[in-house]
């Protein structure tokens, strides 16, 4: 058995962490959407729109939180790097954490060495993150959705 090197030991690590604050942002942005949902007196419209911004804005959240930490492991830490362009700057770890966050992975843009761990985590949180909200949206519509006569 060989010992890790210490950039994919921080790289781990450092996924671990942007992964348990995705969820627990996602669970906390949702009980509060819920919440809300539950105790407002604003028309029906209202409280579905503010539910789909609200679940747009905890999204938003995360694919920043995974874009700034691919940043940092990159930019700030020379651990791996990303392939497709000549120069990157915050925008475009940004953009590939969406991409990657979304599955949808267009291709012009691709990660190498050890970074390669937290864009192949971030696909899967992204995808679970995604669904949850699916559901939950699905949830709340079915709870609170007025058929209008």
């Amino acid at each position: 058995m060989t010992i890790p090197y210490p950039e994919h030991v921080l790289v781990v690590v450092t996924t671990s962490i942007a992964v348990v604050l995705a969820v627990l942002l996602h669970y906390e942005a949702l009980w509060l959407i819920s919440r809300q949902i539950e105790r407002s007196h604003r028309p029906h419209r209202q409280r579905i729109l503010a539910m789909a911004f609200g679940v747009l804005m905890t999204h938003i959240a995360e694919i920043w939180l995974f874009g700034l930490t691919g940043w940092w492991l990159v930019e700030l830490q020379g651990i791996g790097a990303l392939n497709g362009y000549s120069v990157f700057n915050l925008l475009d770890h940004i953009f590939f954490a969406a991409v990657t966050y979304t599955t949808v992975g267009y291709g012009d843009i691709y990660a190498t060495g050890p970074t390669r761990f937290l864009y192949g985590t971030l696909a899967l949180t992204g995808f679970v993150l995604i669904t949850w909200s699916a559901s939950f949206t699905f949830i709340e519509m079915q709870k609170h959705w007025r058929v209008r006569k």
